[in-house]
This record gives structure tokens, C-alpha cells and sequence, in this order.
């Protein structure tokens, strides 16, 4: 009898170490999972797996409140489709909503939740959940099959609240992104509102050659000179245009990130061209120091762009009335025995008070007047900080009261560490 008891613990214990191995598993298969997709796909694989269900889906709440998206499905003996979304009222989930916990269709034949689940064609549904509601939902099917096994179904269980904290932090992140997102598309486009007059202007200029050119043709077609130098003016004040308006395009509209190889002084120069217009309408010079033996950057050029034209923006707004001019520098650097590279915006403007300077970066923070020219958002700095920080570099600035600020961009720079040193001598 001792003996046979002596092996029920060993095998107790052996089966508790089963368990606790697997669970251990999946929630770092889960943790591992770069976005739903992938997450989807592994919970629906391994609640199917242990229930010993050949079907299964995974929905999501995701950015719309409204609907739970269809992000994973495993389908091999059903032949219903699953639905793409399935609504925040719909059956199911108000019946999750009012009764958290797995759910065995057999077990609530003639309920909503049991109905709903047969329209699925499944047999269990596993809720996740936080204290914040739903975030999610899998069901396993199909529906003929009847039974789980209590050791399986107490197992899913508990993997449920493993991927309910997985569900609450991939979608944590998937707001912050779409907020972000939004946050400097937004910016931009308040960007070229601010522009617009200037932008207007550099587009007006070579149409207005373009018009002269067209006019007097009729009249001057035979003149071979004249053809020659104005065709050849207009064309390029066609390309001009195409260019400002592909940049236009490039900068407001919504697109991934796309790193490659940047010439910063380039891009320096094309934001200094957007705001050249608005500048020279308030009397105020841009003055340009760049740097001749910079390296090419990786790095994302709209993102970069829209950051160092927030701060040229922010730059004039600082000028006000006030006579006085702005600098871009560009400059590369070496610290803590690595390249770097520099972009620094200077304004003689009002001044950024003491008291302000640890705010400057903070999302809606603004010293600027309704009345002001560009009416700020308070995103400008911000949207600058974060698109700076993610590409690995840093933005200080020093700003006197009734003197001026200085912006400095400093951005790594992957140049070999003798070609820096020689550069730099």
C-alpha cells in the first residue's frame, strides 16, 4: 500500500511538473509573439492542441470599440467561414461580458452563448479578459465535438490569463502607436497650414515664367534664341515644381517608416527651402553653415525632415517682431569616442524662460499666444523630441531670455572612427 501510495505522489508530482513545463512554455511563446498575428496563431495552435479541438479562431479588440477583429484561424474540419468581425452586441459577446470564464457549448445548449457559438461552429469559447472589460476572445470547435476533459479545460484557463496580459500590453502598444501616429500627422499637416502662403509663393514664381514663356510664343516662335533660352527656363521651372510638389506630397501624407541613406546637408537644405518664403515675408535672414566632410546618415528622411522643420518653424515663431536672423549649422563630432552628427538651429528670438525649458518637449505644452502666426499645438517640440530619440540620438537646447535659443540635433553616424579623426583635423 505504501508503495502504491509512494507512486501516486511521484506521478502527482510528475504531472504537476508537466503542467507547470507547459504553461511555462506558452507564456514564453506568447511573450515571444511581435505582434497579434503572431500571437493569434500561437494561442489558437496551442488551445487546440490541448483541448484536442482540430478547429479554432482568435478575435481582438483593437482601435474600434465597437467590433472584435478576426486575427488568427486554424481550419480543418469546419465548413462554416468565420466571420471577419464580429460586433461588440453580438450574442457571444454579451453573453462574455455577463458570464467570464471558458464556455462549453453543450453546456448552454439554448442559451445565446450556446446558439451563438453553433452560428460559429464551435464547441468552447475562451474569453480574456482584464479588469477593463473583453479585449478578446478564441473559440475551438467544432461544435459536434462534446467533450473536454476537466484537466484540460481547468488548463486553458489559466493560459487564458497568461494571454489576457499579453492581449492588454500588444494592444497598449498598438494605441501608442496609432496615437503617435496620429499625433505627427497631425503636426505635419499644421506644419503646411503655417506654410501655405510661403509654399503658394515658390509655386507662383516659375509659373508666372512658365505663363510669360506661353504667351509670347505665338508671337515669338520664329526667334530661335528666345525658344531656346525660355523652353529651356520653363523646363526647369516645370521640374522645380514637380519637385516642391513631390516633397509636399512626401512630407503630409502617411507613410511607414523607410530608412536609407540620407545626405543631412541635403535635407537641411529642403527644409530650409520650405520656410525660406515665410522668412523672407517677415524680413527674417537664414543664414546656413554646413559642413562639407559629412558622412551619409541612415535614417528615415521624412521623419528627420519634419523634425529639424519643427524647429526651424519654432524658430520663427520664437523671432515674433523682433529684427535679428536664424542659423543652421550642420557639423560632425566626435563623443565618447564615436561619430556623430550635428544640426543646430539658432534664432535671436524672445527666449525660452528658465522655469519652461524642462517642459519644452512635453506633448501640448506651448508658450505661444492664440494670436500668434502658427497658433502652436504644442506638438511641434515633441513630435521633434520622440522622432529624434528614436533614431538613436538626442536634442538639448540653450535659451536666454530676450537673446535667443539654440536647438542642437545630435544624430549617430555609422563613418569609420579614423575617417571622423582625419575629417575632423
Amino acid at each position: 500500500m505504501a508503495r502504491h501510495a509512494h507512486s501516486r505522489i511521484l506521478s502527482s508530482r510528475s504531472e504537476t511538473m508537466d503542467l507547470l513545463q507547459t504553461i511555462a512554455r506558452f507564456a514564453e511563446a506568447v511573450n515571444e509573439a511581435d505582434d497579434l498575428s503572431a500571437l493569434g496563431d500561437c494561442v489558437v495552435k496551442t488551445f487546440s492542441h490541448q483541448l484536442g479541438l482540430p478547429d479554432g479562431a482568435m478575435w481582438v479588440r483593437e482601435s474600434d470599440p465597437e467590433h472584435y477583429r478576426l486575427v488568427a484561424k486554424a481550419i480543418r474540419q469546419s465548413s462554416g467561414a468565420m466571420p471577419i468581425t464580429v460586433a461588440s452586441d453580438h450574442p457571444l459577446i454579451l453573453g462574455l461580458h455577463h458570464n467570464p470564464g471558458l464556455r462549453l457549448r453543450t453546456s448552454v445548449p439554448q442559451t445565446p452563448i450556446g446558439l451563438a457559438l453553433s452560428m460559429l461552429d464551435a464547441a468552447v469559447c475562451i474569453p480574456f479578459r482584464i479588469k477593463a472589460g473583453l479585449l478578446g476572445f478564441c473559440t475551438l470547435g467544432p461544435r459536434r465535438s462534446t467533450t473536454v476533459a476537466q484537466e484540460a479545460s481547468a488548463l486553458a484557463e489559466a493560459m487564458a490569463s497568461i494571454v489576457s496580459q499579453a492581449l492588454a500590453h500588444h494592444l497598449a502598444q498598438h494605441h501608442s502607436y496609432r496615437s503617435t501616429t496620429l499625433m505627427r500627422r497631425t503636426d505635419r499637416l499644421h506644419s503646411l497650414e503655417i506654410l501655405a502662403g510661403g509654399l503658394a509663393h515658390e509655386i507662383r514664381n516659375p509659373l508666372t515664367s512658365i505663363k510669360t514663356f506661353v504667351q509670347l510664343t505665338p508671337q515669338r516662335h520664329q526667334d530661335p534664341v528666345f525658344i531656346t533660352e525660355f523652353s529651356k527656363l520653363a523646363i526647369e521651372d516645370i521640374h522645380r515644381i514637380e519637385s516642391l510638389l513631390h516633397e509636399i506630397l512626401d512630407y503630409a501624407g502617411s507613410v511607414p517608416p523607410q530608412p536609407g541613406a540620407v545626405d543631412l546637408n541635403d535635407l537641411v537644405s529642403s527644409c530650409i527651402g520650405f520656410v525660406s518664403a515665410s522668412a523672407a515675408r517677415r524680413n527674417i535672414p537664414l543664414c546656413t553653415s554646413l559642413a562639407s566632410c559629412l558622412p551619409v546618415l541612415s535614417l528615415d528622411r521624412q521623419q528627420i525632415k519634419q523634425a529639424i522643420l519643427n524647429l526651424l518653424l519654432n524658430a520663427l515663431d520664437a523671432m515674433q517682431d523682433r529684427q535679428g536672423h536664424i542659423t543652421v549649422r550642420t557639423a560632425l563630432t566626435l563623443q565618447a569616442g564615436r561619430p556623430w552628427v550635428q544640426v543646430q538651429v539658432e534664432d535671436q528670438g524672445c527666449g525660452i524662460a528658465p522655469e519652461h525649458l524642462e517642459y519644452i518637449f512635453d506633448p501640448f505644452f506651448t508658450t505661444k499666444h492664440t494670436n500668434s502666426a502658427s497658433d502652436g499645438s504644442g506638438l511641434g517640440l515633441t513630435t521633434a523630441h520622440q522622432i529624434v530619440r528614436e533614431h538613436g540620438g538626442d536634442i538639448l537646447v540653450e535659451s536666454r531670455v530676450g537673446v535667443g535659443s539654440t536647438f542642437t540635433v545630435t544624430l549617430p553616424a555609422s563613418a569609420d572612427y579614423n575617417t571622423v579623426v582625419a575629417a575632423l583635423e
